[in-house]
């Protein structure tokens, strides 16, 4: 005769309460697999165009329905930018900084600093018509409902040029 209080069977070892625990675990263990593999697959097409040379570009080629001459043109036109886009920057940075050491130095309004305030929005118009001078080539090689759309998407880089990359890209696909 056994003892009722030994159990027998694996299953009378293990209380009634750890299969609930048990029964969560494995269901949070499935969901996050099933998250993680759509998570994975359904951005393939992203790292795709992230590890492709131009990668920078490559959203353009996707986003605008771009041929291989259209895209081959766009890519020249950035090389192209690409060091007038740098020296504005550069440019910008040593108007602010001067600026910014002109008021620190100041507590009133000063010819010099005048001529720095002056400057900064100089070197801002400056950049702002070269970006949109640039702007309008690159749309100029889309289809036209797709060019038209691109400079949508760019007006706000434009405007408020010290937003940041995706501002532009947020504020269309809101």
């Amino acid at each position: 005769m056994s003892n009722p209080l030994i159990p027998t069977s694996n299953s009378e070892r293990i209380r009634p309460g750890y299969w609930v625990f048990f029964a969560i675990v494995g269901a949070c263990v499935a969901a996050a697999i099933t998250f993680f593999g759509i998570n994975f697959f359904a951005t393939r097409d992203l790292r795709q165009m992230a590890a492709a040379p131009n990668s920078e570009l490559e959203w353009l080629r996707h986003e605008f329905h771009l041929s291989d001459a259209q895209f081959k043109k766009i890519a020249d036109l950035q090389s192209e930018y690409a060091p007038v886009c740098g020296q504005m920057c550069q440019r910008i940075m040593e108007a602010n900084t001067r600026l910014d050491r002109l008021l620190s130095e100041n507590r009133e309004v000063t010819p010099e600093v005048e001529a720095a305030i002056r400057e900064a929005g100089l070197v801002q118009y400056d950049c702002r018509t070269q970006m949109l001078a640039h702007i309008y080539r690159v749309g100029a090689q889309m289809n036209p409902a797709d060019g038209q759309r691109y400079l949508r998407l760019m007006r706000a880089r434009v405007i408020e040029p010290g937003l940041t990359s995706d501002t532009a890209v947020r504020g269309v696909t809101e």
